[in-house]
C-alpha cells in the first residue's frame, strides 16, 4: 500500500474484502456445524429428561411410597409386576372356561 494513497486506489481495500468474504464463508461453514451440536445436544437432553419422567411415572404407578428409584429397581419391578399379571389373567381364563363348562351342564 502506498502511503498518502487512499485504500480504494492502492488495492490493498479489495485484498480486505476477499480476506472478510473468506472468513465470513469458513465462518459460516463452521456457525453451521455449531448450532447442529447443540441443537443435538439439547435433543439429546430433552430424550435423556423425557425417559426419566417416564421411570419416575412407572416407579410412582408401582408403588407410590417406594424407597429405591432406580432405574434398575424400577424395571426389575415392572418385570416381576407383569409376570404376576400375565399368570393372573392365565389363572383367571383358566377358572371362566371351568365355569362355562359347568353352567352348561347346570342350564337346562
Amino acid at each position: 500500500m502506498v502511503p498518502g494513497m487512499p485504500l480504494s486506489m492502492s488495492g490493498g481495500a479489495d485484498a480486505v474484502d476477499d480476506d472478510a468474504v473468506g472468513r465470513t464463508i469458513s465462518n459460516k461453514k463452521n456457525h453451521g456445524k455449531v448450532p447442529r451440536k447443540i441443537h443435538k445436544a439439547e435433543r439429546e437432553k430433552l430424550k435423556r429428561d423425557h425417559l426419566n419422567e417416564l421411570f419416575l411415572d412407572l416407579g410412582r404407578a408401582l408403588e407410590p411410597a417406594r424407597q429405591n428409584n432406580g432405574k434398575a429397581s424400577i424395571l426389575g419391578d415392572t418385570t416381576k409386576f407383569l409376570r404376576d399379571m400375565l399368570a393372573q389373567v392365565e389363572s383367571l381364563r383358566k377358572e371362566n372356561a371351568a365355569l362355562l363348562s359347568e353352567s352348561r351342564y347346570v342350564s337346562p
